[in-house]
């Protein structure tokens, strides 16, 4: 599995927030909008964490009418795709721990960590990448996928985590250094 981190644009989030005021006011053909924008992200989130496309579409079918009931609650100027994130990710939970899925939310299974293939059988990419994920410490890993995945800022995580956004930044750059590192090619490393 290669780990593609879906980020967006600073104009893509304020676009989706603004969609999501737009659903809290009853327009209905926003909720159609946001889908259209961001359902196919929000749909690798819901697999990332159920790790089966029926549960996944399941879980971005429930999270939509989630979306729609409420919508009233989302604050303007805040980070709509990290708020429909977690909505996401939330929603995935609850089905996860509701069908015994598997038992809560483990960052190391997300990013294929302990799934027990031989790294031979993976691509050299994914390889690298999840060699240099398998570095970071467990606090690291999910700070970067919160960031980088999630799309959400530091103080967001900070919020999520009950962190300090001192820490939450520290870790961040420190999780980044070692990635770039790792990652950086064979004839620049020291």
């Amino acid at each position: 599995m290669i780990i593609i981190f879906l980020t967006i644009s600073d104009n893509e989030r304020r676009e989706l927030g603004e969609l999501i005021v737009a659903i809290a006011r009853g327009d209905e053909g926003a909720l159609a909008a946001v889908y259209q924008r961001a359902g196919g992200r929000l749909l690798s989130v819901a697999m990332g964490l159920t790790r089966d496309i029926h549960s996944a579409q399941d879980v971005l079918h429930d999270s939509f009418i989630k979306v729609a009931r409420s919508a009233h609650q989302f604050k303007r100027g805040t980070n709509g795709y990290a708020w429909l994130c977690k909505i996401v990710k939330n929603t995935a939970i609850n089905k996860i721990k509701s069908e015994n899925i598997r038992r809560g939310l483990d960052i190391d299974s997300f990013f294929n960590l302990s799934d027990g293939q031989d790294m031979a059988e993976k691509s050299d990419t994914a390889a690298t990448v999840e060699t240099a994920l398998k570095a970071l410490l467990p606090k690291e890993r999910t700070v970067i996928w919160l960031r980088y995945y999630n799309d959400m800022t530091v103080r967001e995580i900070a919020a999520e985590l009950s962190m300090p956004k001192s820490t939450v930044h520290e870790t961040l750059k420190a999780a980044e250094a070692k990635l770039k590192k790792a990652l950086a090619p064979s004839d620049k490393k020291d």
